[in-house]
């Protein structure tokens, strides 16, 4: 279902960029992500921070005065480390997520001056999957482990949706820098049996826009 709202969300901004006037750019930056864990019915579980970067596409898209449609394209990267300290009772005292996505933000865009500089404002949902990433799990005798992530019914989902805040800063010469917040809307495990992880992560990007058709 949530491919099918990717791919239908995809459609949707490509019809309405052929429609309108559009102006496209690229950004990248650095983004720290945290999580929210708890085991079901049980306690929750400290997670820290982990450290990753963002880089992808834009576009802007106007519809009414100082209000657009600003859809992307990204790749983006997020960890996080768990710090379950064996409360599974499987001897893992911590795990380490590493995590590849391709992600499609869809938000809508407030600035606040006609001309395009000064502030701006954006918010909406976006949909990401994640295309590979590796686990570190450290056990209660110190030894350390690496796999590959596995994504199942029973195991990592590889679906994730976000609601996105964003506040910036677009000057006159094409450039813009914005901060925002990702909060994630479920839990990244599918399996009702072990933690939820739900992520949140803090963004800092640059940008710069190329033209306008």
């Amino acid at each position: 279902m949530k491919f099918t709202f990717s791919v239908y969300a995809v459609l949707f901004f490509v019809t309405i960029c052929t429609r309108a006037q559009v102006s496209y750019g690229i950004f990248g930056g650095i983004q720290q992500t945290d999580a929210h864990v708890k085991i079901p019915g049980g306690p929750a579980i400290p997670a820290a921070s982990g450290y990753g970067f963002h880089a992808g596409s834009m576009l802007k898209v106007g519809f009414d005065k100082n209000v657009y449609f600003s859809p992307g394209l990204l790749y983006s990267l997020k960890g996080v480390t768990i710090h379950f300290n064996n409360i599974l009772q499987d001897s893992v005292t911590s795990s380490k997520l590493q995590i590849h996505y391709i992600e499609i933000p869809l938000l809508l865009r407030f600035d606040t001056r006609a001309n395009g500089n000064g502030f701006f404002f954006l918010f909406g949902p976006s949909a990401s999957v994640a295309i590979t990433g590796k686990e570190s799990s450290t056990y209660l005798n110190n030894s350390k482990k690496d796999r590959p992530m596995r994504f199942a019914n029973t195991a990592y989902g590889r679906f994730e949706m976000n609601l996105v805040a964003k506040a910036g800063y677009y000057f006159k010469n094409n450039v813009l820098l914005a901060g925002g917040y990702s909060y994630g809307l479920g839990s990244i495990i599918n399996d009702d049996g072990y933690a939820r992880i739900v992520p949140r992560m803090i963004t800092l990007s640059v940008g710069y826009f190329f033209r306008k058709k």
